[in-house]
């Protein structure tokens, strides 16, 4: 549990980084059109038969090897951090710019 709150999650530690497949800025979502058609489609699919659009997952909307990057980033953060028990609660122990 203090893991959770002690870390950004894996979507700011990707989006904090530029992606280097579209050149997006740190901060800025993926230029993906064809992940933006995939999910317009499936949608549209869905619609038709009756149901919600599916819930977006912002992860879904970023590439791949910016995904693998902030998880490699995130994964150094957490062994670079102290024990759980020893946490301060309330206190984050990432190395993103807050």
């Amino acid at each position: 549990m203090a893991q959770e709150s002690a870390f950004p999650s894996l979507y700011e530690y990707a989006l904090a980084r530029r992606c280097p497949r579209c050149r997006a800025e740190s901060g800025l979502p993926c230029n993906a059109p064809r992940k933006h058609g995939q999910i317009a489609s499936r949608n549209r699919i869905r619609a038709q038969a009756g149901q919600p659009p599916v819930e977006l997952d912002p992860l879904e909307m970023l590439h791949v090897v910016r995904i693998d990057a902030g998880s490699r980033h995130q994964a150094r953060d957490i062994a670079a951090a102290p024990w759980p028990e020893d946490r301060r609660p309330g206190r984050r122990y990432d190395s993103l710019e807050h």
